[in-house]
């Protein structure tokens, strides 16, 4: 696979993302907006290709965790195991291919002992001695042309070469007999320039360097390649020493125009045998050797003098220096996915637990580069060693620097005189340098903001802590191209692109140009010309940004990109690193190490992807061209690492989409309203046939190019994210029977510094009918589970209630017992007694209204019963009272006699 996978599975998923409902039109960019791009993503990203282990939490020097997490093909037990192997920087891309390397660290010695005078006369030794040693980065000269040249018609390159290429090892006998680094013979094989094809599938797919390199040896275009058709080896093509083919990678005859296809080279090594085929990053990995092999010999000079060096064929293992650490430039224009993955197979050492490359932007590199100070000897005397004169990029920085902050400082002054307060301090002056590089391939416009200056004793090798870059524009150049047409327009884009993102930004503060001395040289000449000329359009121009032919010009070594290089691998292996004072949880200051240099890179390339609901590759159906438009999700210029970025796949999703396209003949449905509803009627057993359907018919790629107006180039395969293989089932005739349709999945992808995308296919592998028994058991549970809940709760509370009911029933029973077989008691009406006896004989009432009978010998009766009673009584009494034989008639008389 082109796209390193990441497991599959897992928790923890960060970045943004979208439905595929969301994502399934609107081509433009990603929202935000270039500035909200800028924003610093701290997610991490998921472990690089096969065979390279994630990032690891190394601890060097001091307890600091000085790996950059940024490179993915790191981790710390690897770099220890090459912690004593000089470091190799290569740059492959420029036009000399320029070679350098930094040495291991020695032992500083000094220790500490916790002591703040100790620890302070340590870090004073510790500066001393890095100012003593010098700039350690050393430049070994160049490769060449990056040519892979190789002796014809001999037995013993032969040999060798066949060796190597069948068994992957050998590298010192092909350097030895088969390799020609000079005086080349007319019928050499030439391979040339293998890194601008290595890792590319199909021949469409070469950018415009690399195609007017290879012009003369392309084979023609065949007009069946994009079905699939590709015409095997020609093993009686005889007409030219060296061509470009097409190769299977999986075994098969021929090519079928899949990601397991590649672009190599064929070559007549020998004219009594057949064509040999070598892939560019097998080539490439010959010239890589002797870029390690050169090192290995200028180091074993810089320590041991020439009487120390073993004479050949003394050393033990030759290809000792094949573990040797490479660390590589990458120029924006060539940093796509397939290119880092192949840059990564033909940087990997003798051995299955080699470390990792480290790679980096070109212009990044130029621009440590530009900063690092003049190459030194040391200082072999014992007194005080003097810093290094600072380079020409440095001081200009420095004293630009120095005098803008002045100014402000004095401004902050005179504003604070006139309102009368207290000054503020102003924010310091951060320059802003842009780097113009250029080859015969290709040309690069970077722009950074520079920062955070450190002095000589802290780090020699980084006179600047960070390096922030705003906005980078790369171009390759083709055959009609010509440097200055594509250098000019490509600075009318930086221009633009600096504006929107620092728009508070004052003009550059210098321009720097980098690469072989001709072709800077062209480039000052064509800067001053269009420097001229924004001059004179910002005349009288109230929003002009001060661009103008006053803007400095710095030169650079040719070495200046492999220098960088060096000093970027170097911090990334904690080799180059400043010691900071740290606070520790007792309150003592403690030395600490960190990285000497901090880069924050942007992105050179653009990712996109597509969909296609419909299925299929004929194009006798149009199913072929019912793609989506690239949908962007990585724009140029955002902060990388950037990622994991999510995008959910539901079959039902797809299935509306089919539904709605099926009658308006549209790629994808764009109303989200109107998809969100038919996505919800989908839904069920009833939609299970459509969804089915629907998902083992969706695809999906992922574009990415290097140039805002370039071609989107597909990388890896069709992706199915909604099909899964099924162990049981047969392919059948169409091909397609042991797929099976599952109901949702996630997808994310990640976007490193180079180029390079990882991703990672997340599901539970439930087909559409498990995953709609698993909703309906789900909801049943769901409902199940409130109901049981409401009854639980709710049988507490009636309990509750009826508990309470009866313990005041029974107070009031024994209230009313007192107050008529006790009246006029302590007992009587002492409701907090009688509340008591009901709690304190709440689970035996029956013996409490016994013991109350046996005392008082009145039977306990319930309150009301007592009130039926009296109001019984009180009938009685008045029954009593009336005279039924008509006694008030006759008492009425006897008055009446009696008064007579």
């Amino acid at each position: 696979m082109s796209l390193a996978t990441a497991g599959a599975g897992g928790a923890g998923l960060g970045g943004g993302g979208l439905s595929t409902a969301a994502m399934a039109h609107n081509a433009g960019g990603v929202p935000g907006g270039l500035a909200a791009q800028h924003q610093q993503h701290h997610q991490g990203i998921p472990g690089g290709g096969p065979g390279m282990s994630a990032p690891g939490t190394t601890m060097f020097a001091g307890a600091a965790d000085l790996l950059d997490k940024n490179q993915s093909f790191l981790n710390g037990k690897n770099v220890r195991a090459v912690a004593k192997m000089p470091l190799v920087a290569v740059d492959l891309y420029g036009d000399s291919c320029g070679v350098a390397y930094f040495p291991p660290n020695k032992d500083e010695g000094g220790g500490s002992n916790g002591k703040g005078m100790d620890d302070e006369m340590v870090g004073m030794m510790r500066a001393m001695a890095k100012v003593k040693k010098g700039v350690l980065a050393r430049s070994v000269g160049d490769y060449g042309e990056t040519n892979v040249t190789l002796k014809k018609d001999d037995a013993t390159a032969y040999k060798a070469v066949k060796r190597y290429l069948n068994k992957g090892e050998g590298h010192g006998a092909v350097l030895e007999d088969a390799l020609v680094i000079s005086q080349t013979k007319g019928d050499d094989i030439v391979i040339p320039r293998p890194h601008l094809v290595m890792g590319i599938r199909r021949t469409s797919d070469l950018n415009a360097a690399a195609k007017s390199k290879f012009s003369s040896i392309l084979p023609d275009e065949d007009e069946n390649a994009d079905n699939g058709n590709f015409s095997a080896i020609d093993q009686t093509n005889t007409t030219s020493p060296v061509s470009i083919t097409t190769i299977a990678m999986d075994g098969s005859s021929q090519p079928k125009g899949d990601d397991y296809d590649r672009v190599a080279f064929q070559m007549k090594l020998n004219s009594k045998k057949k064509l040999m085929t070598i892939l560019p990053e097998e080539a490439l990995a010959l010239v890589i050797a002797q870029c390690k092999k050169k090192v290995k010999e200028e180091h074993a000079i810089a320590e041991n003098g020439f009487e120390e060096i073993k004479e050949e064929g003394d050393d033990d293992d030759e290809e000792a220096y094949m573990d040797y650490p490479p660390a590589f430039a990458i120029p924006g224009w060539a940093a796509t996915d397939s290119t880092i993955e192949a840059l990564i197979d033909a940087a990997g050492g003798s051995g299955g637990g080699t470390c990792g490359p480290t790679l980096h932007q070109r212009s990044v590199a130029a621009c440590v580069g530009a900063l690092l100070p003049p190459p030194t000897d040391g200082n072999a005397s014992n007194a005080k060693p003097a810093p290094p004169p600072a380079s020409k990029l440095a001081k200009l920085l420095t004293e630009t620097m120095q005098a803008k902050d002045a100014d402000a400082a004095k401004e902050a002054a005179k504003e604070a005189g006139l309102n009368r307060t207290d000054p503020v301090e102003p924010d310091p002056f951060v320059p802003l340098v842009v780097l113009a590089g250029a080859t015969e391939e290709g040309v690069e416009l970077t722009a950074v903001q520079i920062t955070k200056p450190q002095g000589a004793d802290k780090e020699l090798h980084c006179p600047f802590g960070n390096v922030s870059v705003i906005s980078s524009v790369c171009h390759a150049l083709g055959g009609e191209d010509s440097t200055k047409g594509v250098f000019e327009s490509a600075l009318d884009e930086l221009r633009e692109q600096i504006g929107v993102a620092v728009p508070e930004s004052e003009e550059p503060t210098a321009v720097v140009t980098y690469g072989s001395i001709e072709k800077q040289l062209e480039l000052a000449s064509v800067l001053k010309t269009v420097l001229t000329k924004y001059g004179e359009d910002g005349q009288g121009n109230d929003d002009w940004d001060g661009w103008d032919q006053d803007i400095p010009l710095v030169s650079t070594r040719e070495d200046c990109v492999p220098l960088g290089t060096a000093v970027l691998g170097a911090s990334v292996h904690g080799r180059v690193r400043v010691i900071i004072s740290v606070k520790g949880t007792d309150g003592k200051m403690r030395p600490k190490a960190k990285a000497g240099l901090t880069v924050q890179d942007v992105a050179t390339c653009a990712v996109a992807v597509s969909f296609n609901y419909f299925g299929g590759t004929e194009t006798n159906d149009n199913k072929q061209d019912r793609w989506t438009e690239p949908k962007v999700i990585f724009d140029f210029d955002r902060r990388v690492p950037a990622g994991p970025y999510q995008i959910d796949f539901t079959a039902a999703e797809c299935a509306a989409h089919i539904k709605h396209c099926g009658a308006t003949n549209d790629n994808c449905m764009e109303d989200e309203s109107a998809l969100i509803e038919m996505t919800n009627s989908l839904k069920g057993s009833k939609g299970i046939p459509q969804r089915e359907a629907a998902a083992l018919q969706l695809r999906f790629r992922v574009y990415q190019r290097t140039a805002r107006d370039g071609q989107w180039i597909q990388i890896g395969d069709e992706m199915r994210p909604l099909s899964m293989q099924h162990s049981q089932k047969d392919e059948g005739e169409d091909g397609e029977s042991h797929f099976v349709a599952i109901e949702s999945a996630v997808l994310e992808i990640s976007l490193n510094t180079v180029g390079l995308l990882t991703t990672g296919l997340i599901t539970n592998g439930e087909t559409i009918v498990q995953a709609t028994k698993s909703a309906r058991n789900s909801k049943l549970l769901r409902y199940g589970t409130i109901i049981g809940s409401i009854l639980f709760i709710g049988g507490f509370l009636v309990k509750s209630y009826v508990e309470e009911r009866i313990f005041e029933r029974d107070t009031q029973r024994v209230l009313a017992y007192y107050k008529h077989a006790a009246a006029n008691s302590f007992h009587d009406g002492d409701e907090r007694q009688a509340r008591y006896l009901v709690w304190k004989y709440k689970a035996k009432k029956e013996k409490l209204w016994r013991r109350l009978e046996a005392k008082y010998g009145v039977p306990v009766k319930h309150a009301w019963e007592w009130d039926d009673e009296e109001d019984a009584a009180k009938e009685n009494e008045e029954d009593e009272a009336e005279d039924l034989d008509g006694g008030d008639e006759g008492s009425e008389k006897s008055e009446q006699a009696d008064e007579l």
